[in-house]
């Protein structure tokens, strides 16, 4: 391809004319690469190019007749290399020769499907989800930065003999740290061995029984329970403290001397979203009984508490066991900067039992256990208005056991009247707080004129900014409190800026899992650590695993002042000083993120080969109006691209022979660093005062690092312009508006289904894979007997008895009756239902599409099971093409926009970029509906895009059951399904044919082939009654489920019994060639079961006839059987009156077809009730009361 040529289509269509170019954008595409003066400049193919163009891919050689399409397809520069290869009807477009772009086809290599993997068992011992690094050359008593869970772990690494770690994979990676510095241990000698000796653990019931026989001495492992350093520690969550609780209770007093258990209150709730959060009421609860039989419990909220009271744990001098109980769903995942005390400087104080934040002389005190809730209570007090904040206080109980009432009476003022403990508990009444509460009151150990009452928060619930905000305003006055109301009145809440107040700035980082965000968030983390020693940095990363395919959200708080306000409350929407997306196409389809902005924001986008008509593209109308409304500054950048790059230039610079290095750095290892060098000259260029922050250098780009690093993200940072914003408008963005607020925070890790998308995971496997599932079935839980073991109904394979045609061979269409024998199936089925057939592509078409592609047709491939977890099914990719993915099917706009990201020509990637935006509906629309064009169309129309089978699998839909009224009744035909079935085909407006796949699979198969099927519900079914007339009206093929009924009518009146009227009316084209199953028409006719047969061929007078005015003639006799009440008093239908009383003469009325003529069939039935004397309006609400009865069903298609 010529460079004017490519010039001529970018600057011709692809973005110059913007929408206005779109619907001609096709048809130019076409035309410019179908000249004869580009065929000349086509280069013409080597021997292997030729093959490959010969599988079906070039033109035929037939054109179509008339000068005008004659002179649009030009005769090809070359000759294909097998003129006995025939091409499909459509092999003369364009796209079969060169592309739509007109790039030529070249010769594919051999293409693996999908990633090789190892099929060998894997013996290894099993790693927790989080292993974090261990602290290496940090130091104790030095600031390092690490988040609060492994501050406590490495404090009680140093300081313990022997150390349980329950479940840290699923704890948030609490014990995570112990487990790696054991496994790391286990590689030395056991005399040069230092540290504790870690036993990792499962959380169930009797969990503490190990501990239990530990300590008693009874077990059997290699350090007893009396070594030197006497500090036995057990880690876990609230789930494993919940279940070892009666085991520890159990434990004797002499034995259980020096314990410490460390548990992080995470957990993960039951609710619908699965939510991550504190469940204190399971602690609590457990804590409470075991403070009753002698463990001291303490509580923490915070970072510096929580190494306080861990700290506190170690250096005590009683010896009774403790319990030390801290906030791990949000605290101790936050990393910032921390200082860990030395064994060797711990100090010898006490835990004050309580803490006291608010006024002098408050009325009303709020009681909460230390933790999440009390941090966040005592963080907003400062919200609430002058005069309402000197009335109230909170008191943080830091300890719970033992407990010390007069140490409570000590910190409350005396002004206070009303104590109101908050707390979570299983109990509407209260928990363990409220319980000591009331006992040292009636012991007469408080003041008795404090008056008591107690707020109870469900297990794991959370409350938020703005609901505590209103519960403290609520409790300033002495009248009850509805939580009810108070999460009602919470979203009209405005909050103080408390971000602005503390001085600090918020970079948020949001993007998948999969990509660059969290470690852009860690890395600009650590460069604040390092850059600024009087800087106090806090992050918190929390994960979605269920929206997006998997989401992580990083908020990075900065300041100069130390702040222990809890992220949650600073991170609330509209707060973000910065806000990063990465991969935004994906992110803002789920979330509503850009909402985390605030007012003269800067939004960051970093998005693969995003330009700033993209972020125009893109972003929906309701974000753009957002985005103008708050004056927030827009930019975006290839992060990755950049990195490549830099890379390559830096390779250059320290020479050529390092770059193929392993222990070199990858584009990906440097994005992270390009990500934050954009974001830390957004941050100096927006700061109004206070330090500027430095680029520290970065070891993979030798010479002058942050110069690099610094004009790199600057020069590739692209400012979006925003005027237009505050005037865009879609009135289709009703999915914009449905998006979730916030990310969900429900688990501590990312998604670990790397293909969470598509549900697609497939691996390259060896034939030994699928031999393992054979010969191991019980391992593998291989079910013999499943047919298509990937869908989750119950499928059959029956076989072909009768295909027959029932049209004349002459005529334009193939109406043909099918039997399937289904004996010893086990298949069973009813009057009115439908039969799913799972249709096969066609066999030639996709060895040709496997041979032009490069796949191995025999390459195995294994993919987990969509419907049994855990189980892998394997398939060749010719069965994956031929019996799984609708390669010949329709693709949606989404597929344009996933293989724009991986065509390798630039003037691909443009079209199709644009043929998946909204500017190019009206492409897309001639494309997919004009055209038709399949997927394999649109691989063949961007060759450029070499895709994998396993990128197909991910990105293709599934071959979806084609439904098929059944047309028998089993009762009168036993083991056999009959079929009425249309073959459907159709020529596109430029000459092309095409096929429906299921009718073209259906009408080749012969006796004895094997079919899969399966059985689908309808909503035509035979009335309850016997008696009920039966009006039925059918076209075409919508023939099918009345012989149906006719048969089960018949063989219902052979019993003996009475059978109601039937009302038949068929319409088609012609009788003498779509007379459907007319012969037994008329013989039931003449039987007396079928009463009335109104037939209308359409074609064969020259006044076209249909049923609607058939149905019209006969409209008294319908509306008889439609509304019985109409001729109570008519002398005409006595007879009937007296024989059909009551149910058995309320008939139904149902239609099978297409959908085309039920506005004229109901129009017809609606002008035959007014001229038996109702209103319109009684007639069509008639019809509708009909259709709630289930007496005018309708199946259309």
């Amino acid at each position: 391809m010529t460079s004017s040529r490519s010039s001529a289509l970018q600057s011709t269509a692809l973005f110059a004319g913007g929408a206005l170019a779109g619907a001609g954008l096709y048809s130019l595409a076409r035309s410019l690469a179908s000249s004869k003066q580009v065929a000349e400049n086509v280069s013409k193919p080597d021997a292997h190019s030729r093959q490959a163009v010969s599988f079906g891919l070039t033109p035929s050689g037939t054109k179509e007749e008339g000068p005008k399409e004659q002179e649009l397809v030009p005769e090809l520069p070359f000759s294909p290399l097998n003129e006995s290869v025939t091409s499909s009807d459509d092999s003369h477009d364009l796209y079969d020769e060169c592309g739509v772009m007109g790039i030529p086809y070249e010769a594919r290599s051999r293409l693996p499907p999908v990633e090789e993997i190892a099929t060998h068992m894997n013996l290894e011992e099993t790693r927790p989800m989080i292993t974090p690094d261990i602290v290496g050359d940090a130091k104790f008593d030095e600031p390092v930065l690490i988040d609060t869970l492994t501050a406590i772990e490495w404090m009680a690494y140093a300081q313990s003999s022997v150390i349980f770690s329950y479940e840290s994979a699923a704890s948030g990676g609490f014990g995570a740290y112990c487990e790696a510095k054991e496994r790391a241990a286990s590689q030395t000698q056991s005399s040069s061995r230092t540290g504790a000796k870690v036993y990792p653990m499962q959380a169930r019931a009797g969990a503490g029984n190990a501990i239990a026989g530990f300590l008693a001495g009874e077990g059997t492992a290699l350090v007893p329970a009396k070594a030197q350093r006497p500090a036995v520690t057990v880690l876990t969550n609230a789930q494993g403290f919940f279940a070892m609780g009666p085991a520890l209770a159990s434990i004797r007093e002499e034995d259980r001397q020096g314990l410490v258990v460390h548990v992080s209150s995470a957990s993960q709730s039951t609710s619908e979203e699965l939510l991550v959060t504190n469940d204190y009421a399971a602690t609590l609860s457990t804590a409470g009984f075991l403070g009753d039989v002698g463990f001291e419990v303490i509580l923490s909220s915070t970072k510096n508490d929580a190494i306080e009271c861990t700290q506190y744990a170690y250096s005590r001098q009683s010896t009774r066991p403790l319990i030390h109980i801290f906030d791990g769903a949000y605290i101790g995942t936050e990393v910032g900067r921390t200082l860990v005390p030395s064994q060797e400087k711990s100090a010898r104080k006490d835990i004050a039992p309580f803490a006291y934040t608010g006024p002098s002389s408050p009325d009303t005190v709020l009681l909460l256990p230390n933790g999440s809730q009390a941090l966040a209570a005592r963080a907003l007090l400062i919200s609430l208005p002058g005069d309402l904040r000197g009335k109230i206080a909170v008191v943080s109980a830091r300890r719970l056991s033992p407990w010390s009432a007069s140490e409570l009476a000590e910190v409350l003022p005396k002004s206070v009247s009303l104590v109101r403990v908050v707390e979570e508990a299983y109990s509407s009444t209260g928990g363990a707080l409220y319980s000591k509460l009331l006992e040292a009151s009636l012991c007469g150990e408080l003041n008795a004129s404090i008056q008591f009452q107690s707020i109870v928060l469900k297990p794991g619930e959370g409350l938020s900014a703005e609901e505590w905000h209103q519960l403290l305003k609520a409790a300033t006055s002495t009248s009850p409190i509805s939580l009810q109301e108070i999460k009602a009145q919470h979203q009209s809440t405005q909050l103080n800026d408390l971000l602005s107040l503390s001085s600090a700035q918020l970079v948020t980082f949001v993007g998948s899992d999969k990509g660059v965000t969290a470690a852009s968030a860690q890395t600009l983390a650590k460069w604040l650590f390092d850059g600024n020693a009087k800087l106090d940095v806090r992050l918190s990363t929390r994960y979605d695993n269920y929206h997006a395919a998997g989401a992580v959200r990083a908020d990075l708080v900065f300041s100069d002042r130390t702040s222990d306000i809890p992220m949650p409350v600073l991170t609330r929407a509209g707060a973000s000083h910065i806000l990063v997306i990465s991969d935004p196409a994906a992110i803002l389809k789920g979330y509503a993120a850009l909402d985390s902005v605030r007012e003269n924001g800067v939004v960051l986008l970093n998005a693969a080969k995003w330009t700033t008509d993209d972020v125009h593209e893109t972003l929906y109308a309701i974000d753009k109006n957002l985005l103008a409304e708050r004056k927030v500054s827009v930019y975006v950048i290839d992060a990755m691209s950049v990195a490549g790059k830099l890379l390559g230039d830096a390779s250059e610079v320290v020479g050529k022979g390092k770059r193929g290095d392993l222990d070199s750095p990858t584009a990906r290892d440097l994005a992270p660093s390009i990500v934050c060098a954009a974001v830390v000259n957004a941050v100096n260029a927006s700061r109004k005062s206070g330090t500027n922050l430095r680029l520290p250098q970065y070891a993979p780009v030798e010479a002058h690092a942050d110069k690099a690093l610094a004009s790199a993200a600057e020069t590739h940072t692209m400012p979006v312009e925003t005027q237009e914003f505050a005037t865009a408008s879609d009135d289709n963005e009703k999915h914009a508006q449905e998006r979730i607020s916030h990310l969900a925070y429900n688990s501590f890790t990312p998604n670990a289904d790397e293909q969470q998308e598509s549900g697609q995971a497939a691996v390259r496997a060896s034939w030994a894979f699928a031999a393992w599932q054979l010969l191991f079935r019980e391992a593998y839980a291989l079910d013999e007997q499943a047919l298509r073991p990937n869908l989750a109904e119950k499928t059959y394979n029956v076989s072909v008895s009768v295909n027959r045609r029932l049209t004349p061979m002459e005529y334009d269409r193939n109406l043909f009756h099918m039997e399937l024998d289904t004996r010893g199936t086990g298949l069973k089925y009813e009057v009115g239902e439908a039969l799913g057939v799972y249709g096969l592509n066609d066999d030639e078409e996709v060895s040709r599409f496997i041979k032009w592609s490069g796949y191995n047709p025999e390459e195995i491939v294994s993919a987990p099971s969509a419907t049994q977890p855990g189980e892998f099914e394997s398939r060749t990719v010719f069965q994956v093409l031929q019996q799984n993915l609708d390669i010949f099917g329709k693709p949606p706009k989404s597929f344009f926009e996933a293989l724009g990201k991986v065509v390798a020509s630039k003037d691909e990637e443009r079209w199709l970029r644009f043929i998946s935006s909204a500017e190019g509906a009206s492409t897309f629309k001639k494309v997919s509906e004009d055209e038709t064009v399949t997927y394999v169309d649109v691989l063949h129309m961007f060759p450029t895009a070499r895709v994998s089978v396993a990128w197909l699998m991910e990105n293709v839909e599934l071959i979806k059951p084609r439904h098929y009224s059944i047309a028998s009744a089993q009762v009168v035909v036993g083991d056999s399904v009959h079929l009425l079935i249309v073959t459907v085909d159709w020529q596109t407006p430029r000459g092309s044919m095409r096929y429906g796949q299921c009718t073209r699979y259906l009408s080749r198969l012969t006796p004895g082939s094997r079919v899969t099927v399966s059985i689908k519900p309808s909503v035509m079914k035979l009335p309850p009654l016997e008696t009920q007339p039966i009006i039925m009206a059918g076209l075409g093929t919508g023939a099918a489920p009345f012989r149906a009924f006719l048969q089960a009518r018949a063989y219902q009146r052979a019993q003996g019994k009475e059978v109601g009227p039937m009302y038949y009316y068929f319409g088609s084209r012609h009788q003498s060639a779509e007379y459907l199953y007319g012969e037994e028409l008329e013989a039931y006719l003449s039987d007396g079961l079928l009463t009335h047969l109104g037939l209308a061929f359409s074609r064969d007078q020259t006044k076209k006839v249909y049923i609607q005015h058939k149905i019209k003639e006969d409209g008294r006799q319908l509306t008889a059987f439609l509304a019985p009440e109409l001729d109570r008093d008519s002398d005409q239908t006595e007879q009937i009156a007296a024989e059909l009383d009551g149910e058995g003469r309320k008939g139904i009325f149902t239609l099978c077809g297409p959908v085309w003529p039920v506005p004229d069939i109901q129009e017809a039935l609606v002008g035959a009730f007014i001229e038996r004397g109702w209103t319109k309006e009684q007639a069509e609400k008639h019809i509708e009361d009909l259709k709630d009865e289930e007496r005018y069903v309708l199946e259309v298609y």
